[in-house]
């Protein structure tokens, strides 16, 4: 038996592939996908060529792939393309040579050799020439030793390209495809001010990568904005590592327009994104942002006052940028100077002179109670109802809760002890300062139709 192929606990097939030119450029959409772009030196004949490109990510979309040559006297074109991605492993080799003869070495030096009979998790079934039978236990083995590698195994996935060629030598082109499980959203860390009047807000881009392939030197840019997509892209994976970028030259981040979204590139500064790593870059400085701290009471719910911090971006106010789809975690400055964290909410896309505001949490102090005191039906198509609302204000200083009742369609509120303003066709708001120490009870009676 010819023995040039040996598999131990680790094994490597080398491929023919592409001389990668340091060159490439990114761009990541908070979608969980991305686009890439890269520069390939390919050595080629005139006519038709074989080529191997394994320097992909293993969450590549392989109908996205687009390869042009950079010169426009040259002419590349893939004629066929294979993506390899039944990757090998051992178990996977020993199949194929199931019947086959094989050669095991024990870590005693032993010799087993035979027809491959079958093979689990812990022994190796061998039938020697003399058709006895060799259990070969897993843990005791050193080498096994095949004839050759089964054909079509691939360590890593691959691109298999047929290309053409108009002349021979070397074409300098360019890559480009889409790749999922990578993507990225916003990060933001606020800091309220002692008088609950200010934020000091800060914003990392957080990117997350799990495609299956590392990506140095890269030039960057960020996609912020719903892209339509035919089918719903997830996240996948555990286990990433968590860095933040540094240096000594910080990136800026610079934000345009683009189409119906907003793009955000990274200047003066190249990228590492490292497969199953998370990693932090600065968007913005932090700049001062005023705010409002507002409480909410909704009847429908019926359950407690939440808190909510308020802000308008807004130029005038400390910002007025359009902000990316993210995190925001609040903290507030005590007695001591230090800050504690008080809560955190997401945000969506939210575009300069838009209002934010943020659930932060419910107030400890401040208790509600919606009843209904009397449900009459007046006619076939009529009723009338009567709610009561109670406050109790535990706190030393006065309050104001903005309050909401969902109604439905075709309503009147026939009276009410306190003033009120139709939100929209469905609801109903009051503003209801509630003294400090107090407790406030409020009724009114709505009229419905059908």
């Amino acid at each position: 038996m010819k023995k040039n192929f040996i598999i131990t606990e680790m094994f490597l097939i080398v491929f023919l592939f592409a001389n990668l030119v340091a060159q490439t450029s990114m761009t990541i959409y908070n979608q969980n996908f991305a686009t890439v772009r890269t520069n390939l030196s390919l050595s080629l004949e005139k006519g038709i060529n074989q080529f191997s490109m394994s320097d992909i990510p293993a969450a590549i979309e392989p109908t996205s792939v687009h390869l042009a040559p950079i010169k426009k006297s040259d002419k590349i074109v893939i004629t066929l393309q294979n993506f390899e991605y039944d990757l090998a492993n051992t178990s996977k080799i020993l199949d194929k040579y199931l019947d086959r003869e094989i050669e095991i070495i024990a870590k005693n030096g032993e010799l087993f050799t035979g027809i491959l009979k079958s093979f689990d998790g812990e022994n190796i079934v061998i039938q020697k020439k003399d058709l006895g039978i060799n259990m070969v236990n897993r843990k005791e083995i050193q080498n096994i030793n095949l004839e050759k590698m089964p054909e079509n195994f691939y360590t890593k996935p691959t691109l298999n390209w047929e290309l053409f060629a108009n002349r021979k030598g070397e074409h300098q082109a360019k890559l480009s495809y889409i790749t999922k499980k990578i993507t990225w959203d916003a990060q933001y860390v606020a800091v309220l001010s002692s008088d609950e009047k200010s934020l000091n807000l800060a914003s990392w881009i957080s990117l997350d990568n799990r495609c299956g392939k590392a990506f140095k030197n890269v030039d960057l840019k960020l996609m912020a904005g719903d892209v339509h997509l035919a089918e719903e892209k997830r996240l996948y994976g555990d286990g990433m590592r968590i860095t933040a970028e540094k240096g000594f030259a910080a990136p800026q981040v610079v934000e345009e327009e683009f189409f119906e979204y907003h793009l955000y590139t990274v200047k003066n500064r190249k990228i590492d994104i490292n497969n199953n790593q998370q990693k932090q870059i600065s968007l913005f400085d932090p700049t001062d942002v005023s705010s409002e701290k507002i409480f909410k009471y909704d009847c429908n719910s019926a359950g407690n006052v939440n808190v909510f911090i308020k802000f308008e971006n807004k130029e005038k106010y400390g910002l007025g940028i359009p902000l990316p789809k993210g995190k925001i975690r609040v903290f507030k400055k005590g007695k001591e100077n230090e800050a504690e964290f008080i809560g955190e909410d997401r945000i969506s896309h939210t575009p300069k002179n838009e209002e934010v505001e943020l659930k932060i949490g419910t107030a400890f102090d401040i208790k509600g109670e919606f009843k209904t005191l009397s449900s009459d039906k007046i006619s076939r198509n009529a009723k009338r109802e009567e709610y009561e609302i109670e406050f109790r204000n535990r706190k030393d200083e006065n309050v104001v809760i903005e309050v909401t009742k969902r109604l439905g369609r075709n309503w009147t509120i026939e009276k009410s002890d306190e003033e009120y303003v139709q939100k929209d066709a469905f609801n109903v708001k009051f503003e209801i300062e509630i003294p400090a120490e107090q407790i406030k009870k409020f009724s009114f009676t709505v009229l419905y139709k059908y």
